[in-house]
């Protein structure tokens, strides 16, 4: 090989990535917009331009350009109102650390007041960000004025436009994270590579299958934006198996027999979501329970082998997940009709274990299957995950120590899932591949 004709490829550079931080509900805990107006307004007039705000008449930047001359505040007063007021996440500085130890980059995004997010970065020693946000000018006699150097011209709504920010750096990152809590947070969302939401954004970007992970607080960011899933335990019906309607109709059949009235479809997914014999015990009266559990039985084991069969797209998911994940199967289903059911389907081969009722393990809402699942598979609660269609699939996981990807249904939607804690959110069991990390 001639070595002067060779050519060497350059090192291929490290992927960039920008998180975008609101403030307000987000670094500060507290929100200090509508506290320090109020504080310092001298005109109940200021009421006024708030009312015109909630009623979509102006938007931020309008009210601070109404209110601004209502209040009279000096240097002094900022100071002493952050302290007294704002309340930094404990866990940011840390969160600050490992972003930057990693090259990632972090920039204030706030339609906020840029005083006081610089006075509460300098009281905790915190320097060296970049800061988007309305500022605020205190004249020596009190009088305040503000300005909007980040507003779109074009629009105007908004004092910062936290779009026009991410599109100003988008030619410069690989990856863009917002990190954020409210409602001036929603429109740059829909743009951002992924949303670290907290509170009401991450059930907005439920609703709107924005890719959206929740967090309580800058403590949890580091491990969600760098593990990675290694074990992945899947609910059955309403997960894997359309298994509903024979469900349906084996209670059904139950309570015509039992001389009681049918349920919905709707009313039985939501009620009956707990074991079978959980369930009886609680709707039925105590000596009718043996008898009502037997007529189920022996009517759902005639009827659910036949009228039970697959989602769509849950094959394809479990082939792609095949030595990416170690899979398996946790259910309120009794444990021999599910690994009964999943060798008929042609899923069993995926799964490292099948765990359902009357295995030895309480049902769920406890967390007791999940114990002994991550104890089969050799991994930790921190990268296993439960995917699940229901609030109770949420609240088993939790009750384990176990994040829940839950999958939207007709029954539960997207806002009720993110609501009841889901860590993540899916349209539909396809995505679950590409959302099991790392994001960086």
């Amino acid at each position: 090989m001639n070595r002067e004709n060779s050519t060497q490829a350059e090192p291929r550079a490290e992927p960039k990535a920008l998180i975008l931080c609101d403030f307000d509900g987000t670094v500060s805990i507290r929100d200090t917009v509508n506290r320090l107006v109020r504080d310092h307004v001298y005109s109940a007039e200021w009421r006024h331009h708030v009312k015109r705000y909630l009623r979509g008449e102006i938007g931020s930047r309008g009210v601070y350009e109404a209110v601004a001359p209502l209040m009279r505040m000096t240097e002094r007063d900022l100071e002493e109102f952050v302290r007294r007021f704002a309340l930094l996440d404990p866990h940011f500085p840390a969160f600050l650390d490992w972003a930057r130890s990693k090259g990632i980059d972090v920039k204030i995004v706030s339609d906020g007041f840029d005083g006081t997010i610089r006075t509460l970065f300098r009281d905790h020693g915190i320097d060296g960000l970049d800061v988007f946000a309305n500022a605020l000018i205190l004249e020596p006699n009190g009088q305040v004025h503000m300005a909007s150097p980040h507003a779109d011209p074009e629009c105007g709504v908004c004092g910062t436009c936290k779009l026009g920010v991410l599109k100003q750096f988008r030619p410069q990152y690989d990856k863009i994270i917002l990190i954020g809590d409210g409602e001036s947070d929603r429109h740059v969302a829909s743009h951002a590579d992924l949303v670290i939401g907290l509170k009401d954004l991450f059930v907005y970007c439920a609703r709107e299958s924005l890719p959206s992970i929740r967090a309580d607080g800058f403590r949890d960011v580091p491990l969600l934006l760098t593990r990675r899933i290694e074990a992945v335990t899947f609910d059955m019906d309403g997960t894997l198996v359309d298994s509903i309607d024979t469900i349906v109709d084996a209670f059904n059949h139950m309570f015509v027999r039992m001389g009681y009235p049918t349920m919905s479809k709707e009313e039985v997914v939501r009620k009956t979501s707990i074991s079978l014999v959980d369930f009886v015990h609680s709707y039925l009266k105590p000596h009718e329970t043996e008898e009502a559990i037997g007529i189920f039985r022996e009517y759902y084991d005639a009827i659910y082998m036949e009228k039970t069969g697959l989602l769509p797209g849950v094959l394809e998911t479990l082939e792609n997940l095949d030595g990416a994940v170690i899979a398996g199967v946790v259910t309120n289903k009794r444990g021999p009709y599910a690994r009964r059911l999943a060798q008929h389907l042609g899923f069993s081969r995926h799964m490292t274990r099948i765990i359902g009722a009357q295995d030895g393990f309480k049902a769920k809402p406890s967390g007791e299957m999940f114990e002994e699942f991550v104890k089969s598979a050799g991994t930790n609660k921190e990268t296993t995950i439960y995917v699940g269609d229901a609030p109770l699939d949420v609240q088993a996981a939790a009750n384990a120590g176990i994040d829940c990807y839950a999958i939207a249904n007709s029954i539960f939607s997207a806002e009720e899932l993110a609501i009841s804690g889901a860590r993540r959110v899916l349209s539909h069991i396809s995505e679950l591949p590409n959302a099991l990390g790392p994001e960086l």
